[in-house]
Parts: C-alpha cells; structure tokens; sequence
C-alpha cells in the first residue's frame, strides 16, 4: 500500500518543482535558526542556521478567511514541495522558521503536513511578512 504513497509524493513533487526543472513552482528556502544552551565561557548561546533549498507555490487566502487573528492581512499560504531541490526529503518546516520565497521573507505561522501512512507528500504553510 506504500506504493501508492510514493506515487502520490512524486506527483507532488513533480508539481511544486520549479519552473526551470518542468514544474509549476518557485524555489525558495527554508531557514531554520536554533539556538543552544547557554554557555558561560562565550557570555551568550551559541546560534546555528540551516538553509534546505527546495520549491513551492505561494497562495493568497481568500478575503473571507482572513479573520484578524488566526490569519492576517497578507498573510500567504505556501505549498512546499516533500523533495529538496538536491533530491533529499524536505525536513517538516516548523513554527518561527523563515521561508525565502520570490524575493520576500516570511515567518511560518502554522504548518500543516499532508502526511499519508507516514510518508510526508507536501506542506500546507501559513507564512507572515
């Protein structure tokens, strides 16, 4: 049954890749920043960043779903594809990462995996300006 999975998440990459590679998306980047523990030899806590490059579709939300809290005023959805441009799987974007789309910088809000039998075939993200 996993087969079909696998099918269902080549399709979608096949969908989100870029426009250069035969697909309908953009390449963007997904900016993760971790900050460690404390330490008192350096007087702060070390920060990391990692950049996975990959691709999507950006998508506005419709007037009568912008509620004022939940989801704001330019507010965007972006769909990312499950494969990174170098052919390795996306990792799941996570709340306060960046996302570097088309010249803008957003801050993911919400993330919402389409995951099937535990094979992630894409992601729903709320991103903010």
């Amino acid at each position: 049954m996993t087969d079909i999975y696998d099918r269902a998440k080549a399709s979608a990459a096949r969908m989100l890749a870029p426009r250069s590679r035969g697909g309908k998306g953009l390449e963007l980047s997904l900016v993760r920043v971790t900050t460690g523990d404390y330490n008192p030899e350096i007087g702060g806590s070390p920060v990391t960043m990692e950049q996975f490059d990959g691709s999507g579709l950006r998508q506005n939300y419709r007037q009568q779903d912008i509620d004022g809290s939940l989801i704001k005023q330019g507010d965007v959805k972006l769909l990312i594809s499950p494969v990174l441009l170098d052919g390795i799987d996306t990792p799941q974007p996570v709340t306060l990462d960046k996302i570097i789309f088309d010249g803008d910088t957003y801050t993911i809000q919400h993330v919402d995996p389409w995951d099937y039998a535990g094979i992630a075939v894409g992601f729903s993200v709320q991103a903010r300006k």
